[in-house]
């Protein structure tokens, strides 16, 4: 909750084009056009709270205060645009949320509607937005509670990561997706250790293709494979259910990604007009798959610092961080309770072999999804792999829905520590890291 406060609106990264997303889909809109029509007080709202403020711009809580009495008027068409120079990557973010499926913005949209009924200006619209937000996080984190309660130290030690809470209380279709990834592993985690019912199994594969059309999270299916055989008839049984399973989640993206075939050719042209040819960056991952390989191997190595401190926290639109060494120890709390945890049934080889299957399958996947809509072609000469020589920016937000995978692949019954212990550790540790966070944003975002 206090992150949602204290970030200032707009500055979680692509809030604006997100907030856009979930007011279009409060008016009914589920399958919005690229470029929407909004009336002007919602226009001029995000018009108002630049990109990046933190870097040229101090918020007063006076501002802000003024603008939650600022109520909304008769809808007139508006047009975003970046004339202000302020909203660089506006457009193009309300483009590529057009393409997302409106159930990540499910909290978003109730909260937008309520404020919207109420006729309540649009900074409490988009407050309402994030404090339903927090709702839906909150009540996804106690669903794998009760689902999972030998990984509660673990789950509690992700969830209060500052990089979560900036997630759990802005608009983001990261949101959702991160809770989905806690409740999706829960139920595979309970499966694997209970004897569970058909509508159980149901249940597991109806969490896992909503999971997967958070974001394309189709990295998420191997989980699956830890549901033991013994919960089914026989092995030609547990097949067949992890077939259908795979159908449903691949023929739901297909579904979707028809449905918003305009709206993906839009942005594929807005991507073009920027420099960057996505169709002509998969042409040339076809031509040149290990050389694609190598680029991607040479990128993390150049990257993967940044990214790893980024997990832990990095904050608004320029990521502004705590000192490294504030974020190394949460890390290591994180390893720590990671490998310490007790669990009920220890993890076989090949199921820490799936873990981390999952974990390294979404940051390759994550990626590979940003080299080619991201990266733009030198020259456009496909004869030759010639990316600029510019590389893309990956927020390590992406990576925590599969991080929790890659976390347990870390656990071992050798050496275990008293979760009760490790709960009150982390609780206290994660509790003053999100403080310090807390002040962090105040001083870097407010006079």
């Amino acid at each position: 909750m206090a992150f949602a406060i204290v970030m200032p609106p707009l500055q979680v990264p692509d809030e604006e084009a997100h907030f856009i997303r979930a007011y279009v889909i409060s008016r009914g809109e589920n399958i919005g056009k690229a470029i929407p029509k909004i009336p002007a007080p919602i226009a001029s709202f995000v018009m108002r709270y630049p990109e990046m403020a933190d870097q040229f711009h101090w918020f007063t809580p006076q501002e802000i205060v003024r603008d939650l009495s600022t109520r909304t008027v008769a809808p007139a068409d508006a047009v975003l645009s970046n004339e202000d120079g302020h909203h660089k990557y506006l457009l193009a973010g309300v483009i590529a949320s057009s393409v997302y499926c409106p159930l990540v913005y499910v909290p978003a949209v109730l909260g937008v509607w309520l404020a919207r009924s109420l006729h309540a200006s649009p900074l409490l619209m988009m407050y309402a937005a994030r404090l339903f937000s927090i709702f839906a996080f909150v009540g996804a984190l106690a669903v794998a509670f009760r689902l999972a309660p030998g990984y509660r130290a673990l789950m509690t030690a992700v969830a209060l990561m500052p990089m979560t809470l900036q997630q759990a209380g802005g608009v983001s279709a990261d949101t959702v997706t991160i809770a989905f990834s806690f409740v999706g592993l829960g139920l595979v985690l309970y499966a694997r250790e209970h004897p569970v019912t058909r509508r159980f199994l149901a249940l597991v594969v109806l969490v896992f293709v909503m999971w997967s059309l958070c974001k394309f999270s189709i990295w998420s299916f191997p989980l699956l494979w830890l549901i033991p055989a013994s919960n089914f008839k026989n092995r030609r049984a547990w097949l067949a259910y992890i077939g259908v399973a795979a159908v449903c989640m691949v023929g739901a993206l297909l579904i979707w990604n028809g449905i918003t075939a305009d709206n993906r050719e839009a942005l594929r042209t807005v991507r073009l007009a920027h420099g960057v040819d996505i169709s002509a960056n998969v042409r040339l991952v076809a031509a040149h798959p290990l050389a694609f390989a190598r680029h991607l191997l040479a990128l993390v190595r150049h990257t993967y610092k940044s990214e790893v401190g980024q997990f832990v926290g990095g904050f608004a639109w320029t990521q502004f961080a705590l000192p490294a060494w504030v974020r190394s120890m949460y890390l290591l709390l994180l390893v720590l309770v990671a490998a310490t945890e007790l669990s009920n049934k220890s993890f076989r080889p090949w199921e820490r072999g799936v873990l981390l299957l999952v974990f390294f399958g979404g940051a390759l996947f994550v990626h590979v999804v940003l080299s080619l809509s991201d990266t733009t072609l030198c020259a456009g000469n496909l004869s030759h792999v010639c990316l600029d020589s510019e590389p893309y920016v990956i927020h390590a937000r992406y990576f925590i829905p599969m991080c929790l995978p890659g976390l347990l692949a870390l656990r071992q019954n050798r050496v275990n520590l008293s979760q009760t212990n490790l709960l009150a550790l982390v609780t206290g540790a994660g509790t003053l890291h999100a403080l310090a966070a807390l002040v962090l944003i105040r001083w870097t975002c407010y006079l």
